[in-house]
């Protein structure tokens, strides 16, 4: 026996779902699919048409849609181009799109703070991190701490973040471009023109917002105090 991933869907009407996997089934091996790949695509037609009111077709378009949905990194760390066909999947989706960046090099209890809260602006939260060319450009010698795979390994393990994604330039504005997030958030203390890409992001509608960290509670501090202990 073979046992393949399981979607899950709301089912709102069964009628003509039991059609629709006999047809894949039985049409499969004139499109070249062998027998699992058509058991897969009856699976996913099925559940677009319990998703539905009453007897429906489905579409070749609506069914690509939901290979490439039931393909996608669902979470966790992605590439650029994973990144972006998630985005887009999750816009087809009617969700909003957050998205943060920085180095995150030494987690601390305002970096959990600031993405619980980020996550809390809309349904997805991209965090991108900066490499280790540019967080050492950006932070000096001996930055960062941790390097880029580790830093990424304990963003994506927290709740709140849904994409951890690397850039290596020295402003996220080219990944913002791409994604084109509808909020754009920071953490700090400054103003929200200040912060790199506010204007990109508000040329296409999308909102700034500049959330407060903890005090006394920063990555420099903790490195320095673990430095003159």
């Amino acid at each position: 026996a073979r046992h393949g991933p399981r979607s899950e869907v709301e089912v709102y009407d069964g009628t003509g779902a039991g059609y629709t996997v006999a047809q894949a089934i039985a049409g499969g091996p004139g499109l070249g699919w062998d027998a699992v790949a058509s058991a897969r695509v009856a699976n996913l037609a099925a559940g677009l048409v319990c998703a539905r009111m009453g007897t429906s077709a489905v579409t070749a378009p609506e069914i690509n849609l939901a290979i490439a949905d039931a393909e996608r990194p669902d979470e966790g760390v992605l590439t650029r181009e994973q990144l972006l066909a998630a985005v887009r999947l999750a816009r087809g989706r009617g969700e909003k799109i957050v998205f943060t960046n920085g180095c995150f090099d030494v987690l601390h209890a305002g970096h959990v703070g600031y993405l619980e809260e980020a996550r809390e602006l809309g349904d997805r939260l991209v965090v991108a991190v900066n490499d280790d060319a540019s967080a050492g450009r950006l932070k000096g010698p001996g930055r960062p701490v941790n390097a880029l795979e580790r830093r990424m390994r304990v963003l994506e393990g927290l709740s709140s973040v849904d994409w951890v994604t690397p850039f290596s330039e020295d402003t996220p504005e080219a990944l913002l471009d791409a994604v084109r997030p509808d909020v754009l958030v920071k953490g700090g203390d400054y103003a929200e023109s200040a912060v790199v890409g506010a204007e990109l992001v508000r040329s296409w509608g999308g909102e700034v917002r500049v959330l407060s960290l903890l005090p006394d509670c920063s990555t420099t501090s903790i490195v320095d105090r673990i430095k003159s202990a």
